[in-house]
């Protein structure tokens, strides 16, 4: 086991609760960033760097350019009485 492995493993079987739990918290939130499903297995390969090991949970789908624009809404009109001239 390398040394950043070992790191992994002792912070997430921390004896520390409150330790424990911010380190998994951190974990998950790193995780859920990036669409991953958060597990022991991708946190490690997250810590150890292996993240293009990792498949994503919900993989991005691209769109065609204009699908993407043409269900656009107009801008807001202003709010309030009319301006004064």
């Amino acid at each position: 086991m390398t040394e950043k492995d070992q790191q992994f493993t002792r912070m997430w079987n921390e004896a520390n609760k409150s330790k424990q739990e911010k380190f998994r918290n951190l974990m998950k939130s790193k995780l859920a960033a990036r669409q991953i499903i958060f597990n022991e297995g991708n946190a490690r390969a997250f810590w150890n760097g292996d993240v293009a090991l990792i498949t994503p949970e919900k993989p991005y789908e691209e769109r065609p350019r204009e699908e993407r624009f043409e269900r656009r809404r107009p801008p807001p009109r202003g709010r309030g009485p009319p301006r004064r001239r």
